[in-house]
């Protein structure tokens, strides 16, 4: 039953625009302003965000090392990152998808946020999730980079080359899973940003009353967004439901059979300079 699931949801990437040549996708809004490469100069001032402290110092250690790159400040959490961009300018945003997060309701809330209030900041995702519909919002709220953890590191320096170039990229983890899994043979369905708010309402524990009252629409209207979300995502009830709100919210709870939402490879407080 799971891999019907996970075999219709992938069909729903034939709109992203990719040149699997280079790896490229279609960015869903106006690129920021191209950051210059110069030799011997720094020119991109970089903010890591991740909550497992071993893997940004990795990140960060490769990068520092990296021409014309700094790392100018690590966070461990979505607000963290939230409050860093708010008084640390920088040109470039490099976050795991999901993190403990307060402020923001979930890694999508967290992409649009930092688009909208920062639309001139490059924004690359590092994440271990491979859920497709995920991996498609995830280009649709705003990120210009997609990179998978298994990726090899230099990836993040021929990302920043091409974001540089002001062309946005992906790795080849997640570009040989889409070009395996695009077949051509069926529309993308993808919620609309109402129906979003409503399945992340529910799978928070709000009855459908308590949406309709926030939302200020009738509990009829909302019951049928939630349904019609549920349809176009392929979920027939509210346990599938579930697990694709932790696909998104980064639980790592999971049932058997689901393990092929996640591309195979190793699994791998703030810190500012």
């Amino acid at each position: 039953m799971y891999s019907l699931i996970v075999n219709f949801l992938t069909k729903q990437l034939e709109s992203i625009a990719l040149q699997p040549s280079l790896g490229h996708f279609e960015f869903s809004g106006p690129a920021p302003i191209p950051f210059g490469i110069c030799d011997g100069e720094i020119k991109v001032k970089i903010v890591l965000a991740d909550d497992h402290p071993m893997f940004t110092a990795g990140v960060r250690n490769y990068l520092n090392h990296v021409p014309d790159c700094r790392v100018v400040a690590s966070v461990t959490s979505s607000d963290a990152l939230v409050r860093c961009l708010e008084s640390t300018p920088c040109d470039l945003v490099i976050t795991e998808f999901a993190m403990p997060m307060v402020r923001v309701s979930d890694g999508l809330h967290l992409l649009s946020y930092i688009r909208r209030h920062h639309p001139q900041t490059w924004l690359v995702v590092l994440t271990m999730n491979a859920f497709p519909v995920v991996l498609y919002q995830i280009v649709n709220s705003g990120a210009n980079g997609l990179l998978h953890k298994s990726d090899e590191i230099p990836e993040l320096g021929k990302t920043i080359r091409h974001l540089g170039n002001g062309s946005p990229y992906m790795g080849p983890s997640f570009k040989a899973l889409l070009r395996n899994g695009i077949d051509g043979q069926a529309k993308s369905h993808i919620p609309s940003p109402r129906e979003t708010e409503v399945l992340r309402l529910y799978a928070a524990g709000n009855s459908l009353r308590d949406i309709a009252r926030r939302m200020n629409k009738s509990v009829k209207t909302v019951s049928l967004q939630k349904a019609s979300a549920m349809k176009k995502l392929g979920l027939s009830n509210d346990i599938e439901l579930g697990r694709y709100c932790a696909a998104v919210s980064g639980d790592t709870v999971q049932s058997p059979g689901c393990g092929d939402w996640f591309l195979p490879g190793p699994e791998t407080s703030d810190y500012r300079n």
